[in-house]
Protein backbone atom coordinates (compact mmCIF):
# COMPACT_ATOMS: atom_id res chain seq x y z
CA UNK A 1 0.00 0.00 0.00
CA UNK A 2 1.27 3.46 -0.79
CA UNK A 3 2.24 5.88 1.96
CA UNK A 4 0.40 9.20 1.90
CA UNK A 5 3.23 10.92 3.78
CA UNK A 6 5.55 10.27 0.82
CA UNK A 7 3.07 11.87 -1.53
CA UNK A 8 3.45 15.24 0.17
CA UNK A 9 7.17 15.62 -0.41
CA UNK A 10 8.29 18.54 -2.53
CA UNK A 11 4.85 20.16 -2.25
CA UNK A 12 6.50 23.50 -1.56
CA UNK A 13 9.18 23.03 -4.22
CA UNK A 14 7.23 23.07 -7.46
CA UNK A 15 4.22 24.35 -9.29
CA UNK A 16 1.07 22.23 -9.18
CA UNK A 17 1.63 20.52 -12.55
CA UNK A 18 5.14 19.49 -11.59
CA UNK A 19 3.96 18.41 -8.18
CA UNK A 20 1.29 16.12 -9.58
CA UNK A 21 3.99 14.59 -11.77
CA UNK A 22 5.94 13.85 -8.59
CA UNK A 23 2.87 12.18 -7.10
CA UNK A 24 2.43 9.95 -10.13
CA UNK A 25 6.11 8.98 -10.10
CA UNK A 26 6.09 8.17 -6.39
CA UNK A 27 2.92 6.11 -6.62
CA UNK A 28 4.19 4.31 -9.72
CA UNK A 29 7.41 3.48 -7.90
CA UNK A 30 5.58 2.20 -4.82
CA UNK A 31 3.00 0.22 -6.78
CA UNK A 32 5.67 -1.32 -8.99
CA UNK A 33 7.39 -2.54 -5.83
CA UNK A 34 4.14 -4.42 -5.12
CA UNK A 35 4.34 -6.20 -8.48
CA UNK A 36 2.18 -3.80 -10.46
CA UNK A 37 3.28 -2.84 -13.95
CA UNK A 38 2.28 -0.23 -16.51
CA UNK A 39 0.74 -0.65 -19.91
CA UNK A 40 -1.98 0.77 -22.12
CA UNK A 41 -5.45 -0.36 -21.06
CA UNK A 42 -7.04 -2.82 -23.45
CA UNK A 43 -10.31 -3.20 -21.55
CA UNK A 44 -11.53 0.19 -22.75
CA UNK A 45 -15.21 1.04 -22.96
CA UNK A 46 -16.60 1.36 -26.46
CA UNK A 47 -15.71 4.92 -27.45
CA UNK A 48 -18.81 5.10 -29.63
CA UNK A 49 -21.01 4.99 -26.55
CA UNK A 50 -21.54 8.45 -25.09
CA UNK A 51 -21.24 8.16 -21.32
CA UNK A 52 -21.65 11.03 -18.89
CA UNK A 53 -18.63 12.09 -16.88
CA UNK A 54 -18.82 12.59 -13.14
CA UNK A 55 -18.67 16.27 -12.15
CA UNK A 56 -18.25 18.15 -8.89
CA UNK A 57 -21.84 19.36 -9.23
CA UNK A 58 -23.02 15.73 -9.25
CA UNK A 59 -21.49 15.16 -5.82
CA UNK A 60 -23.87 17.62 -4.19
CA UNK A 61 -26.88 15.47 -5.14
CA UNK A 62 -28.38 12.22 -3.82
CA UNK A 63 -25.65 11.85 -1.18
CA UNK A 64 -23.20 11.20 -4.04
CA UNK A 65 -20.27 12.67 -2.11
CA UNK A 66 -20.73 9.96 0.54
CA UNK A 67 -20.96 7.29 -2.14
CA UNK A 68 -17.69 8.55 -3.64
CA UNK A 69 -15.84 8.51 -0.31
CA UNK A 70 -17.32 5.18 0.79
CA UNK A 71 -16.28 3.57 -2.51
CA UNK A 72 -12.75 4.95 -2.18
CA UNK A 73 -12.34 3.49 1.33
CA UNK A 74 -14.24 0.29 0.41
CA UNK A 75 -16.71 0.69 3.29
CA UNK A 76 -20.47 0.28 3.79
CA UNK A 77 -20.59 -2.52 1.25
CA UNK A 78 -19.41 -0.42 -1.72
CA UNK A 79 -16.69 -1.67 -4.08
CA UNK A 80 -13.51 0.41 -4.34
CA UNK A 81 -13.56 0.29 -8.16
CA UNK A 82 -14.67 3.17 -10.39
CA UNK A 83 -15.54 3.15 -14.07
CA UNK A 84 -13.14 5.23 -16.17
CA UNK A 85 -13.42 5.84 -19.91
CA UNK A 86 -10.45 3.45 -20.28
CA UNK A 87 -11.84 0.72 -18.03
CA UNK A 88 -12.24 -0.17 -14.37
CA UNK A 89 -10.01 1.93 -12.11
CA UNK A 90 -8.99 1.14 -8.53
CA UNK A 91 -7.67 4.21 -6.67
CA UNK A 92 -4.99 3.99 -3.99
CA UNK A 93 -4.84 7.70 -3.09
CA UNK A 94 -7.35 10.56 -3.00
CA UNK A 95 -5.70 13.95 -3.45
CA UNK A 96 -7.51 17.14 -2.41
CA UNK A 97 -6.53 20.26 -4.37
CA UNK A 98 -7.62 23.81 -3.53
CA UNK A 99 -6.61 26.83 -5.62
CA UNK A 100 -4.25 24.59 -7.58
CA UNK A 101 -2.37 23.43 -4.45
CA UNK A 102 -2.49 19.98 -2.89
CA UNK A 103 -3.73 20.32 0.70
CA UNK A 104 -4.35 16.72 1.79
CA UNK A 105 -3.89 13.12 0.66
CA UNK A 106 -5.80 10.06 1.84
CA UNK A 107 -4.82 6.43 1.38
CA UNK A 108 -7.49 3.87 0.56
CA UNK A 109 -6.64 1.81 3.66
CA UNK A 110 -7.04 4.79 6.01
CA UNK A 111 -10.76 4.22 6.56
CA UNK A 112 -10.41 5.73 10.04
CA UNK A 113 -10.03 9.06 8.18
CA UNK A 114 -13.25 8.57 6.24
CA UNK A 115 -15.14 11.44 7.96
CA UNK A 116 -12.19 13.78 7.43
CA UNK A 117 -12.05 12.91 3.74
CA UNK A 118 -15.81 13.45 3.41
CA UNK A 119 -15.47 16.91 4.97
CA UNK A 120 -12.66 17.76 2.52
CA UNK A 121 -14.73 16.61 -0.46
CA UNK A 122 -17.73 18.61 0.72
CA UNK A 123 -15.55 21.69 1.07
CA UNK A 124 -14.44 21.35 -2.55
CA UNK A 125 -18.09 21.07 -3.59
CA UNK A 126 -19.15 24.12 -1.56
CA UNK A 127 -16.21 26.28 -2.76
CA UNK A 128 -17.14 25.54 -6.38
CA UNK A 129 -13.85 26.90 -7.75
CA UNK A 130 -12.34 25.89 -11.06
CA UNK A 131 -8.84 25.30 -9.62
CA UNK A 132 -10.17 23.01 -6.88
CA UNK A 133 -9.85 19.36 -7.88
CA UNK A 134 -10.34 15.83 -6.64
CA UNK A 135 -7.60 13.57 -8.01
CA UNK A 136 -7.19 9.82 -7.70
CA UNK A 137 -3.95 7.90 -8.18
CA UNK A 138 -4.24 4.17 -8.69
CA UNK A 139 -4.27 1.47 -11.33
CA UNK A 140 -6.53 0.01 -13.98
CA UNK A 141 -7.92 -3.36 -12.89
CA UNK A 142 -7.24 -5.51 -15.95
CA UNK A 143 -3.98 -3.95 -17.11
CA UNK A 144 -2.43 -2.63 -13.86
CA UNK A 145 -1.51 0.58 -15.67
CA UNK A 146 -0.78 3.30 -13.09
CA UNK A 147 -2.31 6.70 -13.58
CA UNK A 148 -3.46 9.86 -11.78
CA UNK A 149 -6.97 10.79 -12.94
CA UNK A 150 -9.32 13.61 -12.08
CA UNK A 151 -12.90 13.23 -10.91
CA UNK A 152 -14.17 14.31 -14.33
CA UNK A 153 -12.45 11.38 -16.03
CA UNK A 154 -14.66 8.97 -14.11
CA UNK A 155 -17.95 7.78 -15.59
CA UNK A 156 -21.22 8.78 -13.91
CA UNK A 157 -22.46 5.26 -13.23
CA UNK A 158 -25.84 4.29 -11.74
CA UNK A 159 -24.45 4.62 -8.21
CA UNK A 160 -24.19 8.35 -8.89
CA UNK A 161 -27.50 8.66 -10.76
CA UNK A 162 -26.10 8.05 -14.24
CA UNK A 163 -26.12 5.21 -16.72
CA UNK A 164 -23.55 2.99 -18.38
CA UNK A 165 -25.13 2.53 -21.78
CA UNK A 166 -28.52 1.65 -23.19
CA UNK A 167 -31.77 2.90 -21.73
CA UNK A 168 -31.37 4.22 -18.21
CA UNK A 169 -32.98 2.13 -15.50
CA UNK A 170 -34.55 3.90 -12.55
CA UNK A 171 -33.30 1.69 -9.72
CA UNK A 172 -36.15 2.70 -7.42
CA UNK A 173 -38.75 1.67 -9.99
CA UNK A 174 -36.83 -1.53 -10.76
CA UNK A 175 -36.73 -2.32 -7.03
CA UNK A 176 -40.53 -1.91 -6.81
CA UNK A 177 -41.10 -4.13 -9.84
CA UNK A 178 -38.71 -6.83 -8.61
CA UNK A 179 -40.20 -6.88 -5.10
CA UNK A 180 -43.73 -6.97 -6.51
CA UNK A 181 -42.74 -9.92 -8.70
CA UNK A 182 -41.32 -11.72 -5.68
CA UNK A 183 -44.58 -11.22 -3.74
CA UNK A 184 -46.68 -12.29 -6.74
CA UNK A 185 -44.69 -15.48 -7.10
CA UNK A 186 -45.24 -16.26 -3.41
CA UNK A 187 -48.97 -15.71 -3.92
CA UNK A 188 -49.08 -18.00 -6.96
CA UNK A 189 -46.90 -20.61 -5.23
CA UNK A 190 -44.58 -20.57 -8.21
CA UNK A 191 -41.36 -22.45 -7.66
CA UNK A 192 -38.92 -20.09 -9.36
CA UNK A 193 -36.12 -17.77 -8.38
CA UNK A 194 -37.04 -14.11 -7.97
CA UNK A 195 -34.77 -11.22 -6.90
CA UNK A 196 -36.23 -10.85 -3.39
CA UNK A 197 -37.73 -14.30 -2.83
CA UNK A 198 -36.29 -14.67 0.68
CA UNK A 199 -37.30 -11.18 1.83
CA UNK A 200 -40.82 -11.47 0.36
CA UNK A 201 -41.39 -14.80 2.07
CA UNK A 202 -40.20 -13.42 5.41
CA UNK A 203 -42.43 -10.34 5.11
CA UNK A 204 -45.49 -12.44 4.29
CA UNK A 205 -44.84 -14.58 7.36
CA UNK A 206 -44.49 -11.49 9.59
CA UNK A 207 -47.67 -9.81 8.34
CA UNK A 208 -49.55 -13.11 8.52
CA UNK A 209 -48.78 -13.38 12.22
CA UNK A 210 -50.33 -9.93 12.79
CA UNK A 211 -53.49 -10.27 10.68
CA UNK A 212 -54.23 -13.93 11.42
CA UNK A 213 -55.47 -14.72 7.90
CA UNK A 214 -53.86 -15.83 4.66
CA UNK A 215 -52.18 -13.80 1.94
CA UNK A 216 -54.80 -13.49 -0.81
CA UNK A 217 -53.77 -10.82 -3.35
CA UNK A 218 -51.21 -8.13 -4.23
CA UNK A 219 -51.39 -4.91 -6.27
CA UNK A 220 -48.69 -2.56 -7.56
CA UNK A 221 -49.82 0.95 -6.59
CA UNK A 222 -46.64 3.01 -7.02
CA UNK A 223 -48.16 5.14 -9.76
CA UNK A 224 -50.95 6.19 -7.39
CA UNK A 225 -48.62 7.90 -4.86
CA UNK A 226 -50.29 11.14 -3.86
CA UNK A 227 -48.69 14.56 -3.52
CA UNK A 228 -48.36 15.82 0.05
CA UNK A 229 -47.63 19.57 -0.03
CA UNK A 230 -46.59 21.55 3.02
CA UNK A 231 -49.55 23.32 4.64
CA UNK A 232 -50.65 24.96 7.89
CA UNK A 233 -49.73 28.22 9.56
CA UNK A 234 -49.34 29.71 13.03
CA UNK A 235 -50.95 26.65 14.60
CA UNK A 236 -48.28 24.35 13.18
CA UNK A 237 -47.32 22.73 9.88
CA UNK A 238 -48.30 19.46 8.28
CA UNK A 239 -47.93 17.68 4.95
CA UNK A 240 -50.81 16.37 2.90
CA UNK A 241 -54.36 16.40 4.19
CA UNK A 242 -53.42 16.46 7.89
CA UNK A 243 -53.59 12.69 8.37
CA UNK A 244 -51.05 10.62 10.24
CA UNK A 245 -52.58 7.29 9.26
CA UNK A 246 -51.11 7.48 5.74
CA UNK A 247 -50.68 3.89 4.58
CA UNK A 248 -53.16 4.24 1.71
CA UNK A 249 -51.45 7.47 0.62
CA UNK A 250 -47.81 6.32 0.53
CA UNK A 251 -48.36 2.73 -0.61
CA UNK A 252 -46.27 1.42 -3.50
CA UNK A 253 -47.45 -2.17 -3.16
CA UNK A 254 -50.67 -3.19 -1.40
CA UNK A 255 -51.02 -6.72 -0.09
CA UNK A 256 -54.46 -8.17 0.67
CA UNK A 257 -55.32 -10.71 3.32
CA UNK A 258 -58.16 -13.18 3.83
CA UNK A 259 -61.48 -13.44 1.97
CA UNK A 260 -62.38 -9.84 2.86
CA UNK A 261 -59.20 -8.57 1.24
CA UNK A 262 -57.89 -6.66 4.26
CA UNK A 263 -55.23 -4.27 2.87
CA UNK A 264 -51.70 -4.02 4.29
CA UNK A 265 -49.65 -1.25 2.72
CA UNK A 266 -45.97 -1.35 1.75
CA UNK A 267 -43.90 1.77 1.12
CA UNK A 268 -40.75 0.97 -0.86
CA UNK A 269 -37.62 3.12 -0.69
CA UNK A 270 -34.32 2.64 -2.46
CA UNK A 271 -30.89 4.13 -1.73
CA UNK A 272 -28.91 5.51 1.22
CA UNK A 273 -30.39 9.00 1.55
CA UNK A 274 -34.19 9.09 1.56
CA UNK A 275 -36.82 11.81 1.83
CA UNK A 276 -39.91 12.20 4.00
CA UNK A 277 -40.76 15.72 2.75
CA UNK A 278 -40.21 17.14 -0.74
CA UNK A 279 -42.42 20.20 -1.08
CA UNK A 280 -42.23 23.27 -3.31
CA UNK A 281 -41.76 26.64 -1.56
CA UNK A 282 -41.78 29.13 -4.44
CA UNK A 283 -45.33 30.04 -3.43
CA UNK A 284 -44.22 30.50 0.18
CA UNK A 285 -40.94 32.38 -0.29
CA UNK A 286 -40.94 34.60 -3.40
CA UNK A 287 -37.64 35.84 -4.85
CA UNK A 288 -38.68 39.38 -3.94
CA UNK A 289 -39.02 38.36 -0.27
CA UNK A 290 -35.33 37.45 -0.15
CA UNK A 291 -34.31 40.65 -1.92
CA UNK A 292 -36.34 42.66 0.63
CA UNK A 293 -34.77 40.71 3.53
CA UNK A 294 -38.30 39.58 4.42
CA UNK A 295 -39.30 43.06 5.51
CA UNK A 296 -43.10 43.10 5.85
CA UNK A 297 -43.28 39.38 5.10
CA UNK A 298 -46.64 37.83 6.01
CA UNK A 299 -47.01 34.34 4.52
CA UNK A 300 -48.27 32.21 7.46
CA UNK A 301 -46.46 29.02 6.39
CA UNK A 302 -43.15 30.86 5.93
CA UNK A 303 -43.50 32.66 9.27
CA UNK A 304 -44.16 29.34 10.99
CA UNK A 305 -41.06 27.82 9.34
CA UNK A 306 -38.99 30.72 10.74
CA UNK A 307 -40.54 30.40 14.20
CA UNK A 308 -40.50 26.63 14.70
CA UNK A 309 -36.92 26.16 13.47
CA UNK A 310 -35.55 29.35 15.10
CA UNK A 311 -34.46 30.79 11.73
CA UNK A 312 -33.34 34.43 11.59
CA UNK A 313 -35.00 35.81 8.41
CA UNK A 314 -32.25 38.35 7.68
CA UNK A 315 -29.45 35.78 7.98
CA UNK A 316 -31.53 33.38 5.90
CA UNK A 317 -31.96 36.01 3.16
CA UNK A 318 -28.24 36.82 3.24
CA UNK A 319 -27.43 33.15 2.61
CA UNK A 320 -28.78 33.63 -0.92
CA UNK A 321 -28.45 37.38 -1.56
CA UNK A 322 -24.72 37.38 -0.70
CA UNK A 323 -23.87 34.22 -2.67
CA UNK A 324 -21.07 33.44 -3.54
CA UNK A 325 -19.72 33.94 -0.04
CA UNK A 326 -16.22 35.19 0.70
CA UNK A 327 -16.59 34.18 4.34
CA UNK A 328 -18.58 31.22 5.67
CA UNK A 329 -22.10 31.82 6.89
CA UNK A 330 -22.70 30.82 10.54
CA UNK A 331 -23.76 27.53 12.06
CA UNK A 332 -26.18 28.22 14.90
CA UNK A 333 -27.31 25.94 17.74
CA UNK A 334 -31.05 26.64 18.13
CA UNK A 335 -31.83 23.76 20.48
CA UNK A 336 -33.17 26.07 23.18
CA UNK A 337 -34.81 28.50 20.72
CA UNK A 338 -36.66 26.24 18.31
CA UNK A 339 -40.08 24.69 18.99
CA UNK A 340 -39.26 20.99 19.27
CA UNK A 341 -42.89 20.09 19.81
CA UNK A 342 -43.91 21.72 16.53
CA UNK A 343 -41.01 20.08 14.66
CA UNK A 344 -41.87 16.67 16.11
CA UNK A 345 -45.51 17.10 15.11
CA UNK A 346 -44.46 17.93 11.53
CA UNK A 347 -42.20 14.86 11.51
CA UNK A 348 -45.15 12.72 12.64
CA UNK A 349 -47.21 13.92 9.68
CA UNK A 350 -44.24 13.25 7.39
CA UNK A 351 -43.42 9.78 8.73
CA UNK A 352 -46.99 8.79 9.54
CA UNK A 353 -48.05 5.24 10.36
CA UNK A 354 -50.16 2.39 9.05
CA UNK A 355 -47.71 0.76 6.64
CA UNK A 356 -44.56 -1.36 6.35
CA UNK A 357 -41.30 0.18 5.19
CA UNK A 358 -39.33 -1.89 2.68
CA UNK A 359 -35.93 -0.23 2.23
CA UNK A 360 -33.51 -1.63 -0.32
CA UNK A 361 -30.26 -0.46 -1.88
CA UNK A 362 -28.91 1.06 1.32
CA UNK A 363 -25.96 0.29 3.53
CA UNK A 364 -26.29 -3.00 5.40
CA UNK A 365 -28.74 -4.74 3.08
CA UNK A 366 -32.53 -4.64 2.93
CA UNK A 367 -34.45 -3.38 5.96
CA UNK A 368 -38.13 -4.24 6.46
CA UNK A 369 -40.09 -2.95 9.44
CA UNK A 370 -43.59 -1.94 10.43
CA UNK A 371 -44.32 1.73 11.03
CA UNK A 372 -47.14 1.84 13.57
CA UNK A 373 -48.10 4.66 15.94
CA UNK A 374 -45.53 3.68 18.56
CA UNK A 375 -42.78 3.62 15.94
CA UNK A 376 -43.87 7.00 14.56
CA UNK A 377 -43.74 8.53 18.06
CA UNK A 378 -40.26 7.16 18.74
CA UNK A 379 -38.94 8.05 15.29
CA UNK A 380 -40.07 11.67 15.58
CA UNK A 381 -38.87 12.38 19.15
CA UNK A 382 -35.86 14.67 18.80
CA UNK A 383 -32.80 13.86 20.89
CA UNK A 384 -29.78 16.13 21.19
CA UNK A 385 -29.11 19.38 19.37
CA UNK A 386 -30.89 21.20 16.57
CA UNK A 387 -28.45 23.13 14.37
CA UNK A 388 -28.94 25.57 11.53
CA UNK A 389 -26.17 25.55 8.93
CA UNK A 390 -26.61 28.71 6.90
CA UNK A 391 -24.80 28.10 3.61
CA UNK A 392 -24.66 24.34 4.18
CA UNK A 393 -21.97 22.27 5.87
CA UNK A 394 -19.13 24.60 4.84
CA UNK A 395 -21.13 27.83 5.15
CA UNK A 396 -20.55 28.89 1.55
CA UNK A 397 -23.41 27.29 -0.33
CA UNK A 398 -26.80 28.60 -1.44
CA UNK A 399 -28.83 26.55 1.01
CA UNK A 400 -29.93 26.25 4.62
CA UNK A 401 -29.47 22.85 6.29
CA UNK A 402 -31.22 22.03 9.56
CA UNK A 403 -29.77 19.04 11.40
CA UNK A 404 -31.37 16.99 14.17
CA UNK A 405 -31.87 13.36 15.07
CA UNK A 406 -34.05 10.92 16.94
CA UNK A 407 -33.13 7.53 18.35
CA UNK A 408 -34.02 5.93 14.99
CA UNK A 409 -33.14 8.51 12.31
CA UNK A 410 -30.77 11.30 11.41
CA UNK A 411 -32.76 14.13 9.80
CA UNK A 412 -31.69 17.03 7.63
CA UNK A 413 -34.27 19.59 6.60
CA UNK A 414 -32.94 21.76 3.81
CA UNK A 415 -34.14 24.75 1.83
CA UNK A 416 -32.45 24.92 -1.58
CA UNK A 417 -33.04 25.21 -5.30
CA UNK A 418 -33.29 21.81 -6.99
CA UNK A 419 -32.91 23.32 -10.46
CA UNK A 420 -29.54 25.03 -9.78
CA UNK A 421 -31.14 28.47 -9.38
CA UNK A 422 -30.31 30.89 -6.58
CA UNK A 423 -33.40 31.05 -4.37
CA UNK A 424 -34.92 27.89 -2.86
CA UNK A 425 -37.48 25.95 -4.86
CA UNK A 426 -38.13 23.24 -2.25
CA UNK A 427 -38.03 22.33 1.40
CA UNK A 428 -36.95 18.75 1.95
CA UNK A 429 -36.55 16.45 4.91
CA UNK A 430 -33.89 13.87 4.13
CA UNK A 431 -33.27 11.05 6.56
CA UNK A 432 -30.98 8.13 7.20
CA UNK A 433 -31.89 5.22 9.42
CA UNK A 434 -29.44 4.61 12.24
Amino acid sequence: MITAKLLTVASSEANSDAFFGVIAQLVEHLLCKQGVWGSSPHNSINKNKKMAELKKADLGKRGNEETLVNKFFHVHGLMDVFLHKDGQFKPEALIIVEDGEEIDVFESDEDDRRDEALARVRRVIERNKGRDKLLFTGRFVNTNKIQTVSLTELVKTEEFGGQTGGKRINLGIKFEKDFYESLRCELACECKQTPYMKEAKSLIEEIGKDVGVGFSDVAADGSRNQSRPLAGGSGGLHVGDKKKDIGSVVTDITTFWGPRKKPVYLSLKYGNTLTFINSGVKGIFADADYKNNFEGYSNPIGLEIFRMFGIDPITYAKTFNAYPHKKPMPTVDVTSKCDKGAIQNLLQYAIGYGYWMVHGGGTGGMKIYEIDQAYMQKASTITGQVKLMYGGSQGKGKRLDIHMESSLYKFMFNLRNKQSGLYPSHIMCDYKKK
